[in-house]
């Protein structure tokens, strides 16, 4: 009988480790930056080609390597980090499983040069595909100097699954900014294809989010500071009227490890719960601390993921802790924000502000009679004048004229009568829809769309991740009808946006764009159907927008003069339709 249980190869071994420790080339700079943390690095230069494809370098000025010691970290579960068991129990550097170098190196070409502080020289290492094709002496400075090359060479099938340059770039930054946060002490210095992306010195916490976040968020942030029984929490969490509508700058770390929890971060949305918006993400940096003890951390091979011997206890800790915060600070919105309505109606019965919240709330009432303050029409003027003159299809909507009647119910739906009997229509969606078209038709013609001037141009600064999101779509956001000129660094001017987006929401609109680029990010989109998804999608009005007769009228109008009225960009339908013979069944009028 032929055996059917073999011993792996130590290559075929060392290519399936990497296939769980080295997803792509953030994963290497993550491994890397982790390695030069540990050593002791007050200094770490990340250098990239062609997005770590081509080249991932580290170079760092921690403790280094002899020669001996060199080339024992490219053997598998080698690592100077744990001796035994117990040792699993009170892990307290960010690496120790011995797996990461012999996992990169097994689908890259490696150049690594080390030196200890007390060697006269440092050793050179060339590998490929696992094994050192060549050693010998180098003069260099204390620390580590690591570039990995051409990484996946050797498995081109996981190279080809590598999404585009911008995508792997966004990928990398994600995870550095863990780093520049749970470490400000450290100096880093990122360089991308010969441009530098950050240099960022070290101080203190509040310097690192302020850059890291941007001036924008960091404005917003409310600081944190309790303990509990030897657990303490601290960091900062954002007010609530700074919610997004994604989750970036959401950073949770737990004894100096950046980590990810559901139940920490459902107690984190808890404690905002009747503050924000459903679908919207407040920003934070938490630092937890406790005793390394009291959790394992040896539950996945990229480290992310943690297990807690209290965890109810904590979730409660976290719980409290926040409310605390909220409870002790004023965060009633600014006057006139966007978001401010819609949060004082939820809010302002859980605090003790009900006054500030009822003067806030008169005023702006009585500021709306006096203006007739609505939702400005100019969602609604079509680029196609003969499009408003039109009459709806007769099969659907009664002929558009004073006779038409539509009711708005939760200021969600419109609800009109046709021949049929009753149709029901998303005013969100069926605005979606009609900004989606008219985007596209935009793009898709190479049309250039007027924009409207502003009195007084916009100053953003833009996170870094943020930014290079911002540089990809510029062109496109300029076809729409946008004017941005990049300011300084990552701060730029808006100038003129689109006539669809109301005079006010310029930082807004901008961000949800950028928002849903992350979101749908590595997702294969035509690039002129993205943009027109993500402006309709972040700019149509919203359910809970009070519309009125005319209003209604405009959304039906330009609705059924699109090419698919009945469904929105996403798939979502558009319109709801209730037979009258249906009704009469139901009020039992036929059987």
């Amino acid at each position: 009988m032929s055996e059917k249980i073999k011993i792996m190869s130590v290559s075929l071994a060392n290519k399936i480790a990497a296939g769980e420790v080295v997803e792509r080339p953030a994963s290497v700079v993550k491994e890397l930056i982790e390695n030069a943390i540990d050593a002791d690095a007050t200094r770490a230069i990340v250098v990239l080609k062609q997005s770590g494809k081509q080249l991932i370098q580290i170079i760092d000025n921690g403790l280094g390597m002899s020669e001996k010691d060199l080339v024992l970290a490219f053997e598998r579960h080698a690592t100077s980090k744990i001796t035994q068991v117990s040792d699993l129990e009170k892990i307290q550097t960010l690496g120790f499983r011995g797996e990461a170098l012999p996992s990169i190196a097994s689908v890259s070409q490696i150049e690594i040069a080390s030196k200890e502080a007390n060697a006269n020289i440092g050793t050179l290492l060339y590998l490929e595909a696992g094994k050192i094709d060549k050693k010998r002496k180098k003069a260099c400075p204390v620390g580590t100097n690591i570039s990995i090359k051409n990484l996946f060479f050797n498995t081109p099938g996981r190279r080809n699954f590598l999404k585009a340059d911008s995508t792997e770039l966004q990928q990398i930054v994600q995870v550095l900014k863990r780093f520049f946060l749970a470490f400000p002490e450290i100096d880093f210095e990122v360089i991308h294809d010969d441009n530098q992306l950050f240099h960022l010195k070290s101080g203190t916490i509040e310097d690192r989010i302020k850059d890291v976040f941007g001036t924008d968020v960091f404005g917003a942030l409310i600081p944190v500071n309790e303990s509990l029984g030897g657990i303490e929490l601290a960091g900062f969490v954002s007010r609530p009227d700074k919610a997004r509508r994604s989750r970036g700058n959401q950073y949770l770390f737990l004894n100096g490890r950046p980590i990810q929890d559901k139940s920490l971060n459902h107690a984190i949305y808890q404690s905002y719960r009747q503050m924000i918006e459903p679908g919207t993400y407040p920003p934070f940096c938490l630092f937890l601390e406790m005793n390394p003890k009291l959790v394992d951390i040896n539950v996945h091979p990229a480290k992310m993921e943690v297990r807690f011997s209290n965890d109810r206890s904590l979730y409660f800790f976290f719980l409290s802790s926040l409310k605390k915060v909220f409870n002790d600070v004023q965060i009633i919105p600014k006057f006139g924000s966007e978001k401010s309505d819609a949060f004082l109606a939820r809010f302002n019965q859980d605090i003790d502000t009900i006054d500030i919240a009822r003067e806030i709330t008169d005023r702006r009432k009585m500021m709306s009679k006096a203006s007739g303050n609505q939702i400005s029409l100019a969602y609604f003027h079509s680029e196609d004048k003969s499009a408003e003159s039109e009459s709806l299809p007769e099969s659907n909507v009664a002929q558009n004229d004073v006779s038409v009647q539509f009711w708005q119910i939760h200021n969600r739906y419109i609800l009109s009568q046709i021949k049929s009997g009753l149709v029901v229509i998303d005013q969100h969606i069926a605005h979606e829809r009609v900004l989606y078209e008219r985007i596209l038709k935009v793009l898709r013609q190479g049309n250039q769309a007027a924009g409207q001037h502003l009195l007084f141009p916009q100053t953003i600064s833009l996170p870094m991740d943020d930014f290079l999101v911002f540089k990809e779509i510029l062109h496109l956001l300029e076809r729409i009808g946008f004017v941005i000129k990049v300011f300084s660094g990552t701060t730029i001017v808006i100038e003129a946006l689109p006539i669809d987006v109301k005079i006010g929401r310029e930082g807004q609109i901008l961000h949800d764009i950028i928002d849903y680029y992350k979101e749908n990010q590595g997702k294969d989109f035509d690039p002129f159907e993205k943009m027109a998804a993500a402006f309709s999608c972040k700019n149509a009005i919203k359910s809970g927008d009070v519309l009125n007769s005319t209003q209604m009228h405009a959304i039906i109008d330009q609705l059924f003069a699109c090419d698919e009225p009945y469904f929105c960009p996403h798939g979502r339908p558009v319109i709801v339709t209730i037979d009258l013979e249906e009704l009469d069944r139901k009020f039992k009028r036929i059987k």
